[in-house]
């Protein structure tokens, strides 16, 4: 199936196209199992300026130009686009209509594909993209991934493969802009505070001078290593976090890509101001600041496959997964998209307080349509899935939703068929299985493409 990936960033705005590869073979248990088994990239965009109408408005009908001229350009059509993600990302998601934007471009792109926003899944899209969930799992190590563009630092942390924690902050290339003539047209509030803390004297409407400027961009790259536990935290760099504070341990290598992260390790200590503010903003000085600030760790530091490129990438080529073979699907409510999932806190092992323990939750959303998402175990005995059944159906007794219950075991079909046949449930029923809910706290399920069914787990989470 083909898949597109849009990322609308702070600074800049890129479309990929990718060819996503699965097929259904035997797996441990001897139950089919679908797996991706390839992403290919087979278009790119240029690499443009994100248009706006004004400083607090995305020009959405230059952005939708731009997607039209992928598709003639890849020569894939808008009708064979089956998946993909619309992300609006760093300080553009939080333009008075980027809600609206992504919006307008869902229904564009057809209802196969998910519009997704939010620094958790931004960060982890932009670390698979930039290869570092498959170089950690390959290197069996805790890698982390900082994604730094014009507005936002994304950071993820890959533990052999999986995606352990995450992390955003307000550190980018374009938070202060000079023109040509290098006088100041922009300073995000978002850095004031580190402004008058440490008396750095940039103006805008004034030129700047370029040792402040060098000053800030060293304070920045500190905040970077502060985020990594490679110095003491300030309470300067606390003030930058977008999501909850945190300190990632025990790392064994560091990743750099975004935007600033092509001037990571590229530019040399001398000063070249033709680089440094070729953007018209500070992003190659920060990055050469950050290769300075990270010298006595260089041996930690790799390179990621995908730099400026690393989000729209994992947007278009990473954010599908597929459930398989063993699954019971009501195909007549299908697709459907932006469907909350309620965790259900109950073990394997009490699978008797399901309701008990879910129904407060789910009472907490005004949706009508709710997703859950209950522990399993590999091999339930028939008591045990009878018992499972009949709670789920009075978990949606009563409320306008179909029963919709997501798995990470083999086990959907068997459980979608005791609830249809031992149960008074008369509502539509999809079981999923092989879905790991990390990421995201919604989800979209498409029509089945053969015997599987596309679905992305994602964030709908906007930056304020």
């Amino acid at each position: 199936m083909y898949s597109i990936g849009v990322d609308i960033g702070t600074s800049t705005t890129e479309i990929i196209i990718s060819n996503i590869k699965f097929s259904t073979r035997l797996g441990l248990s001897l139950l089919p199992a679908t797996k991706i088994d390839e992403t290919e990239v087979i278009y790119r965009s240029p690499v443009i300026f994100t248009p706006l109408i004004s400083k607090t408005a995305i020009d959405f009908e230059q952005i939708r130009e731009r997607i039209k001229a992928a598709f003639k350009e890849s020569g894939i059509r808008k009708d064979q686009i089956e998946t993909g993600a619309v992300i609006i990302t760093g300080e553009t998601a939080r333009k008075d209509n980027a809600r609206q934007v992504n919006i307008w471009l869902s229904e564009y792109l057809g209802d196969f594909v998910v519009a997704a926003a939010g620094p958790k899944l931004e960060s982890v899209l932009a670390g698979r993209g930039a290869g570092i969930s498959e170089e950690s799992k390959k290197r069996s190590k805790r890698i982390i991934n900082l994604d730094i563009g014009g507005g936002t630092l994304n950071a993820a942390v890959f533990d052999c493969g999986d995606c352990t924690e995450t992390f955003a902050m307000d550190i980018g290339g374009r938070l202060i802009r000079l023109n040509d003539s290098r006088t100041v047209t922009y300073i995000s509030d978002r850095i004031v505070h580190i402004l008058e803390n440490h008396k750095l004297s940039i103006t805008p409407g004034e030129t700047a001078d370029i040792k402040v400027l060098e000053r800030f961009c060293s304070y920045l790259a500190d905040c970077c290593l502060q985020a990594l536990g490679l110095q003491e935290m300030s309470e300067d760099t606390r003030l930058l976090y977008i999501t909850d504070f945190t300190i990632p341990k025990d790392i064994d290598l560091i990743s750099i890509s975004g935007g600033v992260g092509e001037y990571v390790g590229v530019l040399n200590e001398i000063p070249d101001l033709e680089q440094w503010f070729r953007y018209g903003d500070i992003g190659p000085l920060l990055g050469t600041k950050l290769t300075q600030a990270l010298a006595p760790w260089q041996s930690r530091l790799i390179s990621p496959g995908e730099k400026i490129s690393a989000t729209v990438i994992g947007a278009g080529s990473h954010s599908l997964s597929v459930s398989g073979n063993t699954i019971g699907v009501d195909e007549s409510i299908l697709p459907i998209r932006n469907i909350p999932i309620i965790k259900c806190p109950a073990e394997p092992d009490q699978w008797e307080t399901v309701f008990r323990s879910t129904r407060p939750l789910m009472e907490l959303y005004e949706e009508d349509v709710l997703a859950v998402s209950i522990k399993g175990r590999k091999s339930p005995g028939y008591g045990e899935l009878k018992t499972l059944a009949h709670q789920i159906a009075s978990l949606y007794e009563g409320l306008k939703s179909p029963v919709i219950v997501l798995l990470k075991e083999d086990f959907a079909k068997a459980l979608s068929q005791m609830i249809r046949i031992h149960t008074p449930c008369r509502k539509p029923v999809i079981c999923l299985d092989q879905i790991q809910i990390e990421n995201g706290d919604y989800i979209d399920i498409g029509s089945p493409v053969g015997s599987a069914v596309p679905v992305i787990i994602k964030t709908l989470v906007y930056q304020s």
